[in-house]
């Protein structure tokens, strides 16, 4: 993986800082460190050693920043958004696969054998 953040990720994050910078927080950095604040954030999720993806992880980057608006009172560390980072999607699920009647009497029929070379009785 590369230590350099990904540009979507720097766009994510540099969009929820100006949310945040519109709140006026106390603490919050000048309006003109805009870039080096999401620089610096982008730094410390890549840090985390995630395998970013975009099509999973902006919507989720997008959200963790709406609810760190809606809870934060000062300016906030980037550790601070973790705690507000909604999980990824869960991928489907394979079905279950299909066993035919054939199928499975011969697989029983393997495990009788197999009992009757190891002598095991049920």
């Amino acid at each position: 993986m590369s230590d350099a953040a990904p540009g979507w990720l720097v766009a994510e994050v540099a969009e929820g800082i100006q949310r945040l910078l519109v709140l006026r927080l106390d603490g919050c950095p000048p309006a003109d460190a805009v870039e080096a604040v999401a620089l610096a954030w982008a730094d410390a999720l890549i840090v985390r050693g995630v395998a970013w993806d975009e099509a999973l992880d902006a919507p989720r980057l997008r959200e963790a920043f709406r609810r760190l608006a809606a809870h934060c009172t000062r300016w906030p560390a980037p550790a601070a958004i973790w705690e507000h980072m909604p999980a990824r999607p869960e991928q489907a699920k394979l079905p279950p696969p299909k066993v035919s009647d054939e199928d499975r009497k011969r697989a029983l029929r393997m495990l009788a054998e197999l009992r009757d070379k190891l002598r095991i009785t049920t």
